[in-house]
């Protein structure tokens, strides 16, 4: 049963409950109903009205003394919880269908049952002593002439039972809906107006009860049965119904979510290539669509395979499998997808398709990987002299048809030997890829003249081999580099005017005495802070650590950046760059001066700069003059 049953059984019965005051919490009992669609016990409770829940398949309700026997047509939801007193429990079920209610009297006192219905009928009932409960030779009673005594009057809508032998009765009764009917009203009575004399005055005791001359007693347990329309009944309907990857063959996510279990539908096994999709399909009263209400097709694209199993069971011999699945029994159980055997060890995708009477009432996408195809290798930083420097290249996987691989095992892929030499000596996957990151690998670098002499490079290439197939797959040809630590830096700005409050990048170089790029792996600032004095802000962006390295991020070597603030204040500046770690072991090395200007994006003119442009102005209208008297003077 699903959780959204149970809410919504739990929500109906404490809706009535509220209405008629008498909510209360009470703790599970022998007397309470078990879920729609489940057997029913092989006994009764004493005083306790309970429905049949087990649900009939033939198109007929089932009235047995066996409990067990007992089916209910069309029974769709019902309460669970049960006491003593329940006047408030309620069932659905379809205005086409016959369920069944039996009820243990709950005192053998010539005590006489009396069932009354309104807005239906009895069609079935029988009666027994509870001496024979578990129903080996009960009593198949008659309108009269046996002990017990029963009458169903002649409307059908109420039915009195009772015994003289001090035993008390289990009576088991079917009910139909009348047409057009949206509730039925199921009461039971218990009245201890009986003779004790012979079965002919327990017959006249019967009839005075049901002629309504004598008090039919005490209203015990009472049923509100609401008629649902056929039309909904039986029907697919997707708010009830459930589709979902499951994660493994025996995973069913209890069939009662439509959320893929993670990775569910993306399989990555090339021994084990299966995918796994749950069906539940139900009507709109959370009912089953098993039992033979429909035809359940699936399909699949590019020639899937697909085997499907009722009993919720995972498939995999290749006999299970088919292009096609039909099922004219069953709406609910797994669905097992592989691809076909072209696809072995290749990419391939398949849309599996789930159509009930025609009509798709869900799809699922599912993917399975390949394996290693093709693998592409990126550097990152050059490595330190005399060292293993990890994450120094990164190794993307990808199969046949471009999807990315992850979690592949490091062993798997290893540098072919004779592209290593006497500089790199070695290159390993450290650490396997993920959904977010690449797979790292280290290279190992002989030591050099000294830390901060002697290195140089390999043209490296990585092979994987794959562990289904056997094949083999070479990587790209990528440069890996071994350098010294830092000798020497410079440092610039990415720009030579900032406009206020935009932001700077600082830029530090590094390289090692050689004059070649330093490594990655030097800590530039373990013992003193890289310090920036003069800059465009007082604070960084990215703040000076000790553990600062020249690793500069991915594609760049020997770098170090920082980034500034711009202030407000408009002139021309000088930033002085130290790294005083590096200052340290090379004594021509000085800190760095970077000039930069700061200056506002909107052009202003200052009083003096007017001031100046009149005076110009002036001495230019001056010069005119003065050209103009020679001239007529001349003249």
């Amino acid at each position: 049963m699903s959780n959204k049953t149970i809410f919504k059984r739990i929500a109906l019965v404490a809706v009535t409950a509220l209405g008629a005051g008498v909510l209360s919490v009470a703790p599970a009992n022998a007397g309470d109903n078990p879920a729609v669609g489940t057997v029913s016990p092989v006994a009764a409770a004493t005083g306790f009205l309970n429905v049949v829940t087990a649900p009939s398949i033939t198109g007929d309700a089932v009235v047995s003394l066996t409990l067990a026997n007992n089916r209910s047509l069309g029974l769709l939801a019902n309460s669970t919880t049960q006491t003593t007193s329940s006047l408030t429990s309620t069932a659905t079920m379809r205005s086409d269908g016959e369920i069944v209610f039996y009820y243990q009297g709950s005192a053998d006192d010539e005590i006489a049952t009396i069932v009354e219905l309104s807005g239906g009928t009895i069609t079935d009932w029988k009666a027994e002593h509870s001496a024979d409960a578990a129903g080996d030779g009960g009593t198949d009673l008659v309108a009269t002439g046996a002990n017990p005594t029963a009458n169903l009057n002649a409307s059908k809508t109420q039915l009195a039972v009772g015994a003289d032998n001090g035993d008390d009765i289990r009576t088991t009764f079917a009910v139909t809906p009348n047409s057009g009917a949206t509730s039925v009203t199921v009461s039971v009575y218990e009245s201890a107006a009986l003779a004790t004399g012979s079965e002919a005055d327990m017959t006249t005791a019967l009839a005075n009860i049901q002629s309504g001359a004598v008090s039919k007693g005490t209203l015990k347990q009472r049923y509100l049965v609401t008629v649902a329309a056929t039309s909904a009944s039986g029907v697919f309907s997707a708010a009830d119904s459930y589709i979902a990857g499951a994660t493994s063959a025996t995973a069913d996510n209890g069939g009662t979510t439509n959320v893929d279990a993670d990775d569910s539908l993306t399989i990555a096994s090339q021994t084990a290539p299966y995918a796994y999709i749950n069906v539940n399909l139900r009507d709109a009263y959370d009912v089953s669509l098993d039992g033979g209400k429909g035809a359940l097709i699936i399909t699949g694209t590019n020639g899937a395979g697909i085997a499907y199993k009722a009993n919720g069971e995972a498939a995999s011999s290749a006999a299970d499998f088919n292009l096609t699945q039909v099922s004219n029994t069953s709406a609910a159980g797994k669905i097992s997808v592989t691809k076909p055997a072209a696809a072995a060890n290749k990419g391939f995708s398949t849309t599996i398709s789930i159509s009930w009477n025609g009509v798709v009432v869900g799809t699922k996408t599912v993917k399975f990987l390949g394996e290693v195809a093709s693998m592409v290798v990126t550097p990152r930083r050059t490595g330190s002299l005399g060292a293993t420097s990890t994450d120094a290249f990164r190794v993307t996987y990808a199969d046949n048809l471009g999807n990315a691989l992850i979690g592949l095992g490091t062993t798997a892929t290893t540098v072919i030997s004779a592209t290593t030499n006497s500089v790199v000596t070695n290159a390993v996957i450290g650490t396997q890829g993920t959904s977010t990151d690449a797979a790292k690998g280290s290279i190992t670098c002989a030591s050099g003249t000294s830390n901060f002499l002697g290195g140089g490079s390999a043209q490296l290439q990585l092979q994987h081999v794959n562990a289904a197939s056997g094949t083999a797959v070479k990587s790209n040809v990528f440069t890996a580099s071994c350098q010294g630590n830092a000798y020497s830096y410079t440092a610039s700005w990415d720009k030579a005017s900032y406009t206020p409050g935009s932001v700077a990048t600082l830029t530090i170089t590094f390289k090692d005495r050689d004059g070649d790029i330093a490594n990655g792996y030097d800590t530039v600032a373990g013992s003193n802070l890289i310090t920036v004095t003069g800059g465009p802000s007082t604070t960084a962006v990215t703040i000076p650590a000790a553990t600062d390295k020249p690793d500069g991020g991915t594609g760049q070597q020997g770098i170090k950046t920082y980034q500034f603030a711009v202030g407000t204040t408009e002139g021309d500046f000088v930033a002085v760059v130290s790294v005083p770690d590096v200052n340290s072991r090379n004594s021509s090395q000085t800190n760095q001066s970077v000039p930069y200007s700061v200056k506002s994006g909107t052009a202003t003119v200052t009083n003096a700069e007017v001031l100046k442009s009149i005076v110009a102005l002036i001495a230019s209208i001056n010069k005119q003059i003065q050209a103009l008297q020679k001239l007529i003077l001349r003249r």
